[in-house]
Order: C-alpha cells, then sequence, then structure tokens
C-alpha cells in the first residue's frame, strides 16, 4: 500500500490506537464490574439458587480475569501497536462477554426472582451502562457489545411480566436505552474529533521536524559548497593580481604597448575587486555553517572609526558626499574581534555611499547606550527604503534595484554579513529607513563587551 491510501490508513490506524489506549486506561472498571456482581449476587441470594449465583460469579470472575490479563498484555506492547483492529475485536469481545453474562442472571428472575428485584436489575443496568459512557464510550462497537446484551435482554424479560409495574420497568429501559445509545453517539464523535486533531498534530509536528531537519542539512551543504568553491577562487584569481600586477609595474622591464599598461591596471583593479567579494561570500559561508570564529582582543572603537574614514574618503568624494563621524566622549574599549567590527563598519559605509545620492551627508557615529553598552551607526541621507523591503535586504544576495546604481553591481551579502557578524558578537543589528529620508544601520554591542578605560587612556582619548 502506498501514496495517498497508505496515508489515510496509516492516520486511521493511529486513531484507532489513540482509541484503545484510552479504553484500556479504564481498566478499573473490570473489577468494579465484578465488585457490583458480588453485591448484587449477595441480594439476589434471598430468592436465588446459591449453586446458579456462585456459578455465575465464577464465570464473571473469569471473564474480569481474562479481560484484566488482556489489559497488561496491551500496555506490555510497543508505543506503535500493530493489528489495531484486533485489539478492538478483544476488547469488544470481552465486553460483551460481561455484558452476556448481566444478561444471563436476568433470565433467572421469572423463575426465583421477586418483584423488588425485578427494579433491583432495572436501576444497576441503568447505573452500569451510564458508568460505560466515562469508561469505554470511546469505541462505540465496545459500549454497545456492553450494553444491549445486559438492558435488552432484562427490558424483554420484564415487558412480558403481568406486573404492569415490572412491564413498564421494561419500557423504560429501552427508552433509556435508546437515550443512552444516542448520548452514547456524541460522546464518541467527540471523543473521536479530538483523537483526530492530536493525531493530526502529531504527524503535522512530525512533517514539521523533518522539513527542518532537511532545511538545515540543505543549509549546511550549501554554504559548505560555496565555501569550497570561495577556497578554490582565491588561488587563481591570487596569480591574476600578482601577474597583472607586475605587468602594471613592469618588474621586468617595460611593455611594448602603452594599452597593456592600462589592461593590466583594469585586469588589477577586478582582480581585487572579486577578492573582495570572495572574502565577504566566505565569511558569510562560514557564519552560515557555523564555523565563523572570533579573534577577541581590547578595540579603541574610536580609532576604528577614524581609520574607516580614512579609508572611504576618497569614495564619498568621488561621490560628491560629506563623509562625517560624531564619536561620544568617554567612549569604552570594546571587547571584539577587530578585523570583524572594521570589516562591518566599512561594508555599512560603503552601502551608504552606493545609495546616496550626490551632494548627500553620511554619518558615522558611536554612542554609549543607557544601559552602558555602544551603538555604532551608520547613517546616511540616501533614497532609503520600504519597510517591506527591509527583509529582503537582509537575505543573502537579496538586491533592491536602485536609480544610483547598476543592477549588476554587488552580490547583496554586505547586510546579511554585518547582521552574521554582530550576532557573532552577542550584538544587534537593526536597520531603520524610509523612502527619500535614508537609512540608519544600527550595531548594538551589549554591555558586557565594553571595557573601562585606564584613567590615564581615558584622559588622553
Amino acid at each position: 500500500m502506498n501514496g495517498p491510501l497508505a496515508s489515510e490508513f496509516d492516520r486511521s490506524n493511529r486513531i484507532l490506537a489513540e482509541k484503545l489506549r484510552l479504553l484500556y486506561r479504564g481498566n478499573f472498571a473490570v473489577p468494579a464490574n465484578f465488585v457490583i456482581a458480588c453485591v448484587v449476587a449477595f441480594i439476589l441470594q434471598e430468592s436465588f439458587p446459591r449453586s446458579v449465583l456462585v456459578g455465575w460469579l465464577a464465570v464473571t470472575a473469569l471473564v474480569a480475569g481474562l479481560r484484566i490479563l488482556l489489559y497488561r498484555h496491551f500496555l506490555r506492547t510497543t508505543a506503535k501497536i500493530k493489528c489495531t483492529e484486533c485489539w478492538a475485536i478483544r476488547f469488544s469481545i470481552g465486553a460483551f462477554a460481561s455484558g452476556l453474562l448481566w444478561g444471563s442472571i436476568c433470565f433467572g428472575l421469572p423463575i426465583w426472582g421477586t418483584d423488588n428485584q425485578y427494579v433491583l436489575m432495572t436501576v444497576v443496568a441503568a447505573g452500569i451502562c451510564a458508568g460505560a459512557l466515562t469508561t469505554i464510550v470511546t469505541y462505540l462497537p465496545a459500549f454497545f457489545a456492553y450494553a444491549v446484551p445486559f438492558c435488552l435482554s432484562l427490558a424483554m424479560i420484564e415487558i412480558v411480566q403481568p406486573n404492569p409495574a415490572i412491564a413498564a420497568n421494561g419500557i423504560l429501559l429501552i427508552l433509556f436505552l435508546i437515550v443512552i445509545g444516542f448520548a452514547a453517539r456524541n460522546l464518541s464523535r467527540s471523543a473521536t474529533e479530538s483523537i483526530e486533531l492530536h493525531v493530526d498534530n502529531e504527524v503535522l509536528n512530525g512533517s514539521l521536524k523533518q522539513a527542518l531537519s532537511e532545511r538545515d542539512t540543505a543549509r549546511t551543504e550549501k554554504w559548505s559548497t560555496l565555501s569550497q568553491l570561495s577556497h578554490e577562487l582565491r588561488t587563481p584569481m591570487n596569480a591574476i593580481l600578482g601577474f597583472s600586477e607586475a605587468m602594471h609595474q613592469e618588474y621586468f622591464g617595460p611593455l611594448g604597448n602603452a594599452r597593456y599598461k592600462d589592461y593590466a591596471a583594469h585586469v588589477h583593479t577586478s582582480g581585487k575587486h572579486i577578492l573582495t567579494l570572495i572574502d565577504e561570500i566566505l565569511e558569510l559561508s562560514r557564519g552560515e555553517a557555523g564555523t565563523l570564529t572570533l579573534v577577541e582582543s581590547e578595540v579603541d572603537l574610536a580609532a576604528v572609526i577614524r581609520g574607516c574614514l580614512d579609508v572611504m574618503r576618497p569614495m564619498a568624494q568621488t561621490g560628491d558626499l560629506g563623509l562625517k563621524i560624531d564619536i561620544a566622549a568617554g567612549l569604552p574599549l570594546l571587547r571584539a574581534d577587530e578585523t570583524k567590527v572594521r570589516q562591518m563598519l566599512i561594508n555599512l559605509t560603503h552601502n551608504a555611499i552606493k545609495f546616496t545620492p550626490r551632494h548627500g551627508q553620511i554619518t558615522i557615529a558611536a554612542v554609549r547606550r543607557r544601559d552602558d553598552g555602544v551603538d555604532l551607526v551608520v547613517r546616511d541621507t540616501g533614497i532609503g527604503m520600504m519597510a517591506e523591503d527591509i527583509p529582503l535586504a537582509m537575505l543573502p544576495f537579496g538586491r533592491l534595484a536602485s536609480p544610483l546604481k547598476h543592477e549588476n553591481e554587488g552580490l547583496g551579502i554586505g547586510l546579511p554579513l554585518c547582521k552574521r557578524l554582530a550576532e557573532l558578537h552577542g550584538a544587534e543589528f537593526a536597520i531603520e529607513s524610509e523612502p527619500g529620508e535614508g537609512t540608519a544601520c544600527t550595531i548594538s554591542f551589549p554591555a558586557w563587551r565594553c571595557i573601562a578605560r585606564p584613567e590615564s587612556a581615558a584622559a588622553a582619548a
């Protein structure tokens, strides 16, 4: 069996298995049934032959013992029950045997019974059937197998009696059986719906766990492959850079034509750009694969910001952009990986320059928060973006269309890499942006990464 039929069969099998577990949890009803039989036999001994009652109790005890053994055998089975239909039939046979025994003792009433004993058995039948609603109603065939032999046998015997009161009891007992049958059906439906919901939730949870596991495995394999690809690309790219630099600098004498020198310069510039992209992909793939580590030291964040300003100023001047810094006084040292902090800062500044039109302003700020943490902020007056575009910008290789840059410029890994590096430091990375109002990218370092400066160093700073 395969496909949808197999799935539906497995679902039905699991639902029936859950019903059986609920049935077998009510095994206390079996010894309770025998105790009630003993009480009834004690009352009936006034008119019934003792041998009949003893024989009836002996058979009742035997059936109760077999049912209890059936319970224990069921509980010893594995969690994945095989042949649930077989277990359902066994339980129904046990319930039918108990109900049949109650019906059999009723056949002695026309021979030895009194009017009071008819009333007694009617009350017992009604009480036992009502109690069965709480124990075996989850599997409706078992409930009817238990209730019908008892109630119907007693009702038929009472209806044929000449005493109108006893006959009326029989009619009322049939009506009671009909009413309690409808109640049992409704309760069984409610129980079945709850069990179906439980089983479907378990199946859904299992499917979700499997899907998450497959996704994590695929993601790890993807980023591991990308990391390996980056390593493979670095070697020939370094060769390209080395040879082009040798040609550009004319280490071994002048080139034959001036154009070759320009070509070599372009090759060298393009190679450096590709190598930068490879390094970023490599860092991002390591972060996604969980192999990225920190080399921590005490970092002077103000010095890192000033160094970034020196590196990015020529690019900003080319775009006719203002570039300034805003460093709060008394800024503490930072326990961090200086290379990765510088990488985040350069990536964010480079991104701000790309998306800021001419005569715009870019500010790199470092401020102290009230909780003693430090915020590193790169703010621009660029084109900004809509709130719904921010999640796309945070995805690896997610690129937003911009009138300020070519569509093939950049791979869309700068922001995701910054986010990954920030999380590696235990920091939070956030973006605030509005169209036409600019963008602010904030890296919030926690207070536990901040180190107070020595007094002498603080005064010098």
